[in-house]
């Protein structure tokens, strides 16, 4: 079988805990390191972890704590293969086929990195690691020492947590929560935008009803405006009735006149007539006519009734001129005064012939004006604070179609996403449940891998069942199970959650704490048949014991401790 050449293929450690200088190859396939307790084994994988910029070396420690005692700087080169991996080259920007990243430490603190001596940035040299698929975020792409025993003290949901981020779930989990989150703080605004809604809607509806009391006076004033208008054209068209009927009369009492004044004439012309005659027969009869007396006696009595009748028509012709005078001084006087009238009435409207009397307008008038005193007082700023009112609850509106409209969207991309995370995870989880059972089943064991309130993003975890010699599979914890019995459950999971890391290196670090030789012998098989099943892959396995017989394409490297500083040999 042909392996692939490792990605890692080298560590070099300067002043870097116990190892003053030391230069650690590696080939592919396992590389297995061996050597007593304390010897320095551990130290090789914390550089490379180190070196790769891995956050998790970085807490709970401080990087100057890792220096060699009494040195101020401290080095860690591994030597990374820049050949392409299906295609893509870690560090595109760089010709040579290996890349020397180098991560300085000092005492003071600070610490930098560098390729081919060139200083980047951490997040520049993890992404270039990402390329070919090497996370060194993935805490089980590095399994440091410990980590076995630790899994066992982990809630069902932080279980879950490490199997999304072996797989690459955990950033698409945690993607969903902070949605959520941002999810209740979309309802939140929304609970206040509708509150705010609310408010606006009162003082709308206060500001409503004062405009459509504003409107109602304003039409009413409109109204009475043009009431008043029609009342004084009523009141011209009443004046001009008056004014006609007085020079109506008084052109009757002119007529009156002219005819009793030419009756007169006429009765003055018959009286001078008969004094004439009267004269002429009073001469004859003193000339001794006689017989005329009779005549002129008559004569006189016609003249005596034509004077009297002439009296009577000079007095009532008289009368009559002094009634005209009255006249004449009432229709000046109604005259000017429908002058002022038509004057009052043209500044309150162009003229109205209304059929209506002005009694019948004034009822009106009172009608209107008592409707606007049960209106009471209209606040004077109405229409500024309506409008102003109006366009806030507008706008409060909007925001809050818009606030329902995010959160029903959010909530649909949340189910979408909580949909897909359940599908990939329970595949995933079914997938290392197959390779578990088998793993587990190599050490004499049954048990599985289960989810447990798949339904509920936040409570979902993973339970996690061991049993061995014929024992009922119970729930792994710290209190269950034999120490090498739960450590070899947990490292069957591993190895199976291992598996399905799309990763070019893998290392493990001391898992056979508590573990029966046979149990160790089994898993380092398990290691072994996945390397073979990986080529591709390069593996580095710590551990503190030989082991015989070795598989082909396996490497022992060798730790010593001579007078407190480490040494290595392969």
């Amino acid at each position: 079988m042909e392996y692939a050449e490792p990605v890692i293929k080298e560590v070099r450690l300067e002043n870097f805990m116990s190892h003053r200088y030391t230069r650690v190859k590696f080939n592919s396939g396992v590389n297995l390191i061996i050597g007593p307790n304390g010897a320095g084994k551990s130290s090789i994988l914390l550089g490379i972890s180190v070196g790769l910029g891995q956050s998790y070396t970085e807490r709970g420690r401080r990087l100057s704590d890792l220096i060699r005692h009494g040195e101020d700087i401290g080095r860690v080169t591994i030597v990374v293969s820049n050949e392409p991996r299906n295609g893509v080259k870690p560090f595109p920007n760089l010709r040579s086929r290996e890349v020397f990243i180098t991560r300085y430490l000092r005492r003071d603190g600070t610490y930098w990195f560098e390729a081919n001596g060139r200083q980047i940035s951490r997040s520049e040299l993890q992404r270039g690691l990402m390329r070919i698929g090497l996370n060194p975020e993935n805490m089980l792409i590095v399994m440091h020492q410990g980590l076995v025993e630790q899994f066992a003290y982990l809630s069902p949901q932080e279980s879950l947590v490490i199997v999304e981020d072996a797989v690459g779930l955990g950033s698409f989990r945690r993607g969903i929560l902070a949605a959520m989150q941002e999810l209740g703080e979309v309802v939140e605004k929304e609970r206040k935008t509708m509150e705010l809604l609310q408010r606006a809607e009162e003082a709308l509806k206060y500001w409503d009803e004062q405009y459509q009391k504003y409107l109602r006076l304003m039409k009413l004033r409109e109204e009475l405006s043009r009431l008043r208008g029609e009342l004084a054209w009523a009141l011209v068209k009443k004046r001009e009735k008056e004014v006609e009927n007085l020079r109506q009369e008084l052109s009757r009492v002119s007529g009156e006149i002219e005819k009793y004044s030419a009756e007169i004439r006429k009765l003055h012309g018959e009286i001078r007539l008969k004094l004439s005659r009267a004269d002429e027969l009073e001469r004859k009869v003193l000339e001794g006519a006689v017989k005329l007396v009779s005549e002129l006696k008559n004569l006189l009595l016609s003249y005596g009734d034509l004077l009297a009748e002439a009296r009577v028509r000079e007095y009532v012709v008289a009368g009559l001129k002094e009634e005209e005078k009255k006249l004449r001084m009432q229709l000046k006087k109604l005259a000017k005064k429908l002058e002022e009238e038509i004057g009052e009435a043209e500044s309150l409207s162009p003229r109205i012939d209304t059929p209506r009397s002005p009694e019948e307008i004034e009822e009106e008038i009172r009608r209107i004006e008592l409707e606007i005193a049960s209106l009471g007082e209209v606040p004077s700023e109405t229409l500024e604070a309506y409008e102003k009112y109006k366009a806030e609850y507008e706008e409060i509106r909007k925001r809050a179609i818009e606030a329902a409209e995010n959160r029903e969207r959010l909530q649909k991309d949340i189910e979408e996403r909580k949909r897909i995370w359940r599908d990939r995870i329970l595949k995933v989880v079914e997938e290392v449940n197959k390779q578990y059972q088998s793993f587990l089943a190599r050490v004499g064991g049954v048990g599985e891998v289960r989810l447990v309130n798949v339904e509920d993003i936040e409570a979902a975890g993973l339970n996690l069942t061991a049993g061995f010699r014929g024992i009922e599979p119970v729930e792994l914890n710290p209190y269950t199970l034999s120490g090498g019995e739960r450590i070899a459950a947990i490292m069957c999971f591993l190895l199976a959650l291992q598996s399905h890391i799309k990763s070019p290196f893998r290392a493990i670090d001391e898992f056979e704490v508590h573990m029966d030789p046979q149990n160790r012998a089994a898993i380092l098989n398990i290691i072994f048949e996945l390397s073979r099943e990986n080529p591709d892959v390069e593996y580095i396995v710590i551990s503190p014991q030989p082991f015989k017989p070795l598989p082909e394409n396996t490497t022992v490297i060798v730790v010593q401790k001579v007078r407190g500083v480490s040494y290595v040999q392969a």
